[in-house]
């Protein structure tokens, strides 16, 4: 059985559902170990089941990050998977949680404030955290996801987000492209059946929409090309 991530070690956040989990279970059957993060424990260990079917290999970690007492729980990933498996090849940041789309006038204090810890200062800090590690792991890959591509009335919420994350992963790009062989992707992914998206566009088709399954195996072809 080919085996291209034999022995590679990836973490995935938002790994319990949707494009997060279906990226997991394709990493593990290449051979990856799998370090998952969601906010639900139940959505978890279903993932962890679906990768323990085929005898694949991973750890769990519950974790909400738009908590803000979950911030120095953050802190301590990098360092917690640099003890135990001194490398890191893969990081999937799918995780984003959903923000109500409304005028830029009535957005709230607190809406505006669970966004931006939850889609945007914890995307920050995985970085920073994560940084040493996959810099110093031969040809790494990070990949984060662009929800939508243009500006729409109601969507500031996501736009915002989008825009400052955009900037920040386009800055740490430059900053190490003379310093490490690691890969940032920043990618526009073709509209997919998830709960998320559901939220979003209630009343499209979604047998007109890729399945979880086709969008990470077309991300994981990215990775193994």
């Amino acid at each position: 059985m080919d085996l291209p991530l034999q022995d590679k070690i990836a973490f995935i956040t938002g790994a319990s559902r949707g494009i997060g989990q279906a990226c997991a279970v394709a990493l593990a059957q290449a051979g990856a170990h799998c370090i998952i993060s969601a906010r639900t424990q139940m959505g978890l260990m279903q993932t962890d089941d679906k990768i323990l079917s085929f005898g694949g290999k991973a750890t769990l970690l519950p974790l909400d990050l738009g908590n803000s007492d979950a911030s120095q729980q953050i802190d301590l990933i990098g360092p917690s998977i640099a003890a135990q498996f001194n490398r890191l090849d893969i990081f999937i940041h799918a995780a984003f949680q959903y923000v109500p789309l409304t005028p830029v006038t009535q957005i709230t204090d607190r809406a505006w404030d669970k966004n931006i810890q939850a889609n945007l200062s914890s995307a920050w800090r995985l970085i920073r955290t994560l940084s040493p590690l996959l810099t110093a792991t031969a040809d790494a890959n990070a990949i984060f996801f662009q929800p939508i591509t243009s500006v729409q009335p109601f969507w500031s919420p996501v736009v915002s987000i989008q825009t400052a994350l955009g900037a920040m992963i386009q800055t740490w790009q430059q900053e190490i492209a003379q310093l490490s062989s690691l890969n940032i992707h920043y990618l526009s992914l073709p509209p997919t059946n998830t709960l998320l998206r559901q939220s979003f566009f209630p009343a499209e088709n979604k047998l007109k929409l890729n399945t979880p399954i086709q969008t990470a195996n077309d991300i994981i072809a990215l990775i193994t090309h």
